[in-house]
């Protein structure tokens, strides 16, 4: 069976068609796990009090995460520009607070501090 020269180059279209299909696919799964919400387990501390076990929920990282504690989630926003808010509760108002390191592996936003591996990337 011999094949006609010009069906070479539909049949190579095919491909490369297929093949940038699959990448874009695969370029699309990478993006949606990327701002899937992904936890973390942490030890936090309130206004210098002592730690306890918490958890942190990352929504998107690096703008938008949660902490929770016992049975309250703070939650936190950045702006990309450096500025951090934070709320209590789903009806409180946002507060502005000031992120800062405290110490090794240590974060604080405010009066609320964790400790452990951030997923920071």
């Amino acid at each position: 069976m011999s094949r006609s020269p010009s069906t070479a180059p539909w049949l190579i279209a095919l491909v490369i068609l297929c093949l940038g299909k699959q990448a874009s696919v695969r370029a699309d799964q990478t993006l949606a796990r990327r701002d899937t919400e992904q936890a973390v387990e942490l030890q936090c501390s309130r206004s210098n009090g002592p730690w306890s076990p918490c958890r942190m929920g990352i929504q998107k990282v690096g703008s938008q995460w949660w902490i929770q504690m016992g049975n309250e989630r703070i939650r936190f926003e950045h702006d990309g520009s450096g500025h951090v808010r934070m709320r209590t509760g789903a009806h409180a108002a946002w507060t502005s607070v000031e992120p800062n390191w405290a110490g090794n592996q240590v974060l604080c936003w405010g009066s609320i501090c964790a400790r452990g591996a951030f997923p920071l990337d």
